[in-house]
C-alpha cells in the first residue's frame, strides 16, 4: 500500500513515504518558525511547502498519517469489561465524561484497549484539543493532500519495539517524548519542551533524564504491585541520539539499561530510524491495523482526518441572536479557568480576541436597552464581568507568554491525578499553580498533592481548603491545592 508519514514540528516537517513494497524513501524541510506548540500558525503557507514538498519527491497523497510534535494533550487509563463494540464505544464515552477533565465535546478523541486478567480491557483515551487538528486539516486540503489519520507520537513510538517493559525516550530538538510500556500497556506519556535553541546538549538531555527518573518514582510509587521490571530496558531515539555522548549521559542518570532503540520491522529498517522515528511508528500503524483485524481484535477508535475534514465542511456557522448573548458570556466565562490548560498560547491569544469581540456585542446591546429595559443593570454586570476575565486572561497570558514549560506542567498534574479526583478549575501564574475540585474524600486529595510533589518542577503543594461541597450532585467534597513552581 502506498502511504506517507508525515512528522511535523516546530523547526522541520519530516516525511517517510513507502510504496508497500517493502522499501522506504525519507526527507524534511523546515516550516520557518511557523508552527508552534503543536499549532500551525500558518496554514496557507505551511500548505505551500508540503505541497512543493510532495511534488518534488513523487509522495503518494491518498493515504498520509501526521503526527504532531509537541500537541497538547491529555490521557487516563481506565479498565472495562468485554462487550460488544457498539456497546463498548458508549461506555467508554460515558467514563470519559466523568472521569477526563475536559469534555469530549471540545476534543478529538482517540483510545485503544489491551487485554488483561478477567475479561477486562485496560483502555488507554487520550484528547486532542480541536484548533489545532483543524489546523492541520486546513492545511492538508490547501496542499491538495486527502487526509488519513493523526497518530499519537507517544503511541507511534510505542510501536517501534516488541518489548513489553520498556521506557522509550525520544530525543528531539523541539520537545522529547517518554512512553513508559508496563505488560505491553503504555501506562505513562510525557512531553518535555527544549530548554531553547542557546540550550547545551547536556543540560537538555539531563532535563530529559531528570523528568524520566521521576516518572519511574512516581509509578513505582502508585503501583507496588506492579512496579517497573529490574529488567526493563531504556531505549533511545530522536535527532539527538545521533551523538555517541546521549547514550552516556542518559546512563549516568537512570538505573536501568540505556540503549539505543533498535529497529522492530524491516519495513523500517533501511532508514535512519532515530532521525525518522515518529514517521516510522505511524508507518507501523497500518500494519497493526491490519493484524488485528477480526472480530477478537482489539477495540480502538483512531482519528480519522478524512472523517472530520467532511464533518467540518458540511458545518454551517450560525450567527448568534442578540437575546443570547448572556448566555455566551456566561459560557465563555465557564471555560476561562482551564483555557490555559489545553489551549496553546496562539489559541489563548484567538480566546482573547474572541472575548473581547463579544464584549464589544454586549456594550453595544447595552446601549440599546438601557433606557428601556428594567433590566439593563443586571446586563451591565455581566459585561463587567466578561471585562473582568478579559483582564486576567491577559494578564496570565503575559505571564506565561516566555514560557514553553506549561504544556509541560499540564501534563504532570494530568498524570497525578489518582482516582476519585475530578477537577472543577485549574489556574496557572508565572510562580503557582491553584487546582479546584470534588473529591469523594479527603484521601485522594492528600494523595493528589503527593504526587505533584514526586513529579513535575513543583517544590511543594499545599492543601489550602477540603470541606463539604454545596451540592450533593458528584462527589461530596470540594478541594484547594496550591502549588509552588
Amino acid at each position: 500500500m502506498k502511504l506517507t508519514a508525515l512528522n511535523i514540528s516546530s523547526n522541520v516537517i519530516k516525511y517517510v513515504a513507502t510504496n508497500g513494497n517493502g522499501s522506504a524513501r525519507h526527507g524534511s524541510i523546515s516550516p520557518d518558525g511557523l508552527i508552534n506548540n503543536g499549532l500551525i500558525l500558518q496554514p496557507d503557507a505551511i500548505a505551500n511547502q508540503i505541497k512543493t514538498m510532495f511534488a518534488a519527491n513523487s509522495l503518494p497523497k491518498d493515504k498520509v498519517i501526521c503526527s504532531i510534535n509537541g500537541l497538547p494533550f491529555s490521557y487516563r487509563l481506565f479498565t472495562l469489561p468485554k462487550m460488544e463494540p457498539a456497546a463498548f464505544d458508549e461506555a467508554i464515552i460515558r467514563v470519559i465524561r466523568k472521569e477526563m477533565p475536559i469534555s469530549p465535546d471540545e476534543m478529538y478523541l482517540l483510545w485503544q484497549a489491551y487485554p488483561t486478567e478477567n475479561k477486562e480491557w485496560q483502555v488507554l483515551v487520550a484528547g486532542i484539543t480541536r484548533q489545532p487538528v483543524d489546523n492541520l486539516i486546513k492545511t492538508l486540503s490547501a496542499a491538495g493532500i486527502k487526509p488519513y489519520f493523526l497518530d499519537l507520537q507517544h503511541l507511534s513510538l510505542a510501536r517501534l519495539t516488541g518489548e513489553t517493559d520498556a521506557i522509550i525516550v525520544e530525543c528531539e530538538k523541539d520537545y522529547s517524548n517518554i512512553v513508559m510500556l508496563v505488560g505491553g500497556v503504555p501506562q505513562a506519556l510525557h512531553i518535555i519542551p527544549s530548554l531553547g535553541p542557546d540550550a547545551a546538549l547536556k543540560d537538555e538531555i539531563r532535563q530529559v533524564a531528570g523528568r524520566l527518573n521521576k516518572m519511574v518514582n512516581f509509578y513505582n510509587t502508585n503501583h507496588p504491585e506492579n512496579p517497573i521490571k529490574e529488567t526493563s530496558r531504556v531505549l533511545l531515539t530522536g535527532e539527538l541520539v545521533n551523538d555517541d555522548i546521549v547514550v552516556e549521559l542518559v546512563q549516568q542518570e537512570v538505573e536501568y539499561t540505556v540503549e539505543l532503540l533498535p529497529p522492530v520491522d524491516k519495513v523500517v529498517s533501511d532508514m535512519p530510524l532515530h532521525d525518522f522515528a515518529a514517521n516510522a511508528g505511524s508507518i507501523l500503524m497500518k500494519v497493526a491495523l491490519e493484524k488485528e483485524a477480526g472480530k477478537d481484535a482489539a477495540p480502538r477508535r483512531n482519528i480519522n482526518l478524512s472523517r472530520i475534514a467532511r464533518q467540518l465542511q458540511n458545518a454551517k456557522i450560525a450567527s448568534t441572536p442578540n437575546k443570547v448573548i448572556i448566555a455566551s458570556v456566561a459560557a465563555f466565562t465557564g471555560i476561562v479557568a482551564l483555557a490555559f490548560g489545553f489551549l496553546s498560547q496562539n489559541q489563548v491569544q484567538e480566546e482573547i480576541a474572541q472575548a473581547q469581540e463579544q464584549l464589544a456585542q454586549a456594550n453595544a446591546a447595552y446601549g440599546a436597552v438601557r433606557v428601556a429595559l428594567d433590566a439593563s443593570q443586571s446586563l451591565q454586570e455581566d459585561i463587567d464581568e466578561v471585562e473582568a476575565q478579559v483582564q486576567i486572561i491577559n494578564a496570565n497570558y503575559a505571564s506565561i507568554q516566555n514560557s514553553t514549560d506549561y504544556v509541560s506542567d499540564i501534563a504532570a498534574i494530568v498524570q497525578s491525578v489518582p482516582d476519585g479526583i475530578l477537577f472543577t478549575t485549574l489556574e496557572i501564574d508565572a510562580d503557582w499553580i491553584s487546582i479546584c475540585g470534588r473529591a469523594y474524600s479527603s484521601a485522594p486529595v492528600v494523595r493528589f498533592a503527593r504526587n505533584l510533589e514526586l513529579i513535575g518542577d513543583y517544590s511543594k503543594a499545599d492543601i489550602q481548603r477540603i470541606d463539604w461541597a454545596n451540592s450533593t450532585v458528584g462527589p461530596s467534597l470540594s478541594f484547594i491545592i496550591m502549588v509552588a513552581k
